[in-house]
């Protein structure tokens, strides 16, 4: 009795389907797909299917062979996913920018990105919110638009200069009105950077009262964690006294934020940074593992490299080009070090041969390398004295003459010709694969950039922003069989949809939008890497937004159908817990 209450509900349910996603009879769309192997973002086995599109919605799934359609796309051999979501984005300030060309996000498009998650890092380009969302609909954007309230902006509003403090209990109620009117005006959640300025000042609890707020809106948090090093960023060993933290308090305060709000949170761009942290993805994943089992609503976002950083590196702290004696106490990151005139090799010289300033000071290089990756995982990106040096790892060329690496870093940057305050710059490559892999394989764990829009790239950027999502499949699918496809497309699409809210994106769906991706995977490859970043990658064929072409037959189509999905305007949808094995 009991089976056949479960075949007839089976049976039920499948008729529904049948009616909403294989509609019988001839059809009239605007754009059909036809003949594609459909991840529909699920996570769920590949099936064959056409996807029928009339406006900016998808509004068939199945089998349409009776169907037309102005425009008829062959998918034959191909797979057909739904557009890509960008968990951690910097496109804001192209995307809001008066160039037409940077609101056409080239680099992002022909990757397969439709939708991207902005304020990264707890920043807003434009305050207030409303003002933001206007400028990206004034000149209109080749990407849909996720807005966020920025922990650092509301900060900056509120405390202005004197931020290197605590806030005040009237200073966080502030705080707490201006993300309300940010969600109100329409954003989906709280974006933080507290191991950046000003937000590196927060204590935890003014996080979680301003978290508190975007409850009230089945909102989420996202963040840049206060360290996922040894030390955070602005530290070195000679300035870390009274304030060290690890990549695991960073981790703790993130989870603490979700389990006291009770909302969604984000560890953004997750990272095992440097040999002394390798093998650190294990704590993470046991931390997260013990805290959703309680209950917490914790994920990640990645992007899948061993490389870390937007752009090409020095190594020396800055205080060690300052005049000695010059005080160290506001970190690598403190504006004193951004003063003209201030920085210089012939101070380098004299903090070295300094008594006091000299052991501090190679300390803080032995920590730096050991940070990035170590003098065989920092490769020449720039070296304007000499392009011989391009290519070639740190250890390579001190071996050649004689040198120490740290030997090595002050020669180059005491024969540098000065466009370049350490000499040359490198690409330090401070991940270790096992981390990469371990962060990737979690259900929880979401894509995302890191990076933004790129009209002129220069040496040591990162490849991340022309490759991420072809290096997640080309790579970690393909060649290495780390996850599977379905599970890739899942990280990519459904899963970013289910933490933010979105109610209508992320899957391929009847009543879905029509963001896609027709993406030839026998074909597939990622071009771009650390001495050739700007290398788009192949088999990314087709790509819409709104069901407007943005990647036509592989080139871009400079089409500009993005939208700012406005949390006000739709129904979000609460994020549920899925289990989809890699």
């Amino acid at each position: 009795m009991r089976l056949r209450k479960l075949f007839r509900r089976f049976y039920l349910a499948s008729l529904m389907v049948s009616v909403i996603a294989w509609p019988a009879g001839a059809q009239q769309f605007d754009l059909l797909v036809r003949n594609g192997r459909v991840l529909d973002g699920s996570g769920s086995p590949e099936f064959r299917a056409d996807v029928g599109i009339l406006g900016d919605t998808i509004t068939a799934v199945g089998k349409l062979s009776d169907a037309s359609a102005d425009r008829v796309i062959d998918a034959a051999g191909r797979l057909v996913v739904p557009g890509f979501i960008d968990m951690h984005s910097h496109a804001d300030r192209a995307l809001i920018s008066s160039s037409r060309r940077a609101r056409e996000a080239r680099n992002l498009v022909l990757q397969g990105i439709t939708t991207v998650v902005v304020g990264p890092d707890g920043r807003n380009p434009i305050w207030p919110i409303t003002d933001e969302i206007a400028a990206y609909r004034r000149g209109g954007t080749a990407l849909n638009v996720v807005p966020m309230v920025g922990h650092g902006t509301v900060r900056g509003e509120v405390m202005g200069n004197d931020y290197e403090r605590p806030a005040t209990a009237e200073e966080i109620e502030r705080m707490q009105m201006l993300v309300r009117e940010g969600m109100d005006a329409g954003a989906w959640g709280l974006g933080a950077g507290p191991e950046y300025r000003p937000g590196r000042f927060s204590t935890t609890e003014e996080l979680i009262a301003l978290a508190k707020v975007v409850a009230d809106y089945d909102g989420f948090y996202y963040a840049h964690q206060r360290s996922q090093s040894p030390l955070p960023r602005w530290q070195t060993p000679s300035i870390a006294e009274g304030w060290r933290l690890t990549g695991t308090d960073g981790m703790k305060e993130t989870i603490a934020i979700g389990r006291v709000s009770g909302i969604r949170v984000v560890g953004s761009h997750i990272k095992a940074k440097g040999p002394s942290t390798w093998g650190h993805s294990s704590v993470d994943v046991l931390l997260i593992e013990q805290a959703r089992a309680f209950g917490v609503q914790v994920y990640l976002d990645q992007y899948p490299y061993e490389t870390f950083g937007g752009g090409a590196t020095g190594v020396i702290p800055p205080w060690g080009f300052a005049p000695p004696g010059t005080d160290r106490a506001g970190g690598n990151d403190a504006p004193l070090w951004r003063t003209p005139g201030l920085l210089n090799k012939d101070n380098l010289r004299r903090n070295l041969d300094n008594e006091a300033y000299g052991p501090l000071l190679i300390a803080d290089i032995e920590f730096m390398l050991d940070l990035q990756g170590g003098a065989d995982r920092h490769i020449v990106v720039l070296a304007p004295h000499d392009s011989n040096l391009i290519g070639k790892t740190l250890t390579e060329v001190a071996k050649a003459n004689g040198r120490t690496p740290v030997e090595q870093l002050v020669d180059f940057a005491m024969e540098g010709d000065g466009s370049v305050q350490s000499g040359v710059l490198f690409r330090p490559v401070a991940g270790h694969r096992f981390d990469v892999e371990n962060y990737m394989k979690q259900e929880y764990t979401a894509t995302g950039t890191d990076g933004g829009v790129t009209l002129e790239p220069q040496p040591g950027q990162h490849p991340r922003y022309f490759g991420t999502y072809s290096r997640k499949l080309a790579h970690y699918v393909k060649a290495r069989g780390v996850i599977s496809l379905p599970f890739a497309i899942r990280s990519s699409t459904g899963l970013p949809a289910q933490i933010i809210g979105l109610p209508d994106r992320g899957y391929v769906r009847a009543g879905q939008k029509a963001d896609l991706i027709v993406l030839d995977f026998e074909r597939l490859e990622d071009r771009a890497t650390i001495l050739s970043p700007a290398r788009p990658p192949v088999g990314f064929d087709y790509v819409m937004v709104n069901g407007v072409l943005t990647v036509d037959d592989g080139q871009p189509t400079g089409t500009l159908p993005g939208v700012v999905i406005d949390r006000t305007k739709v129904k979000p949808r609460r994020a549920a817990t899925d289990s989809v094995r890699g």
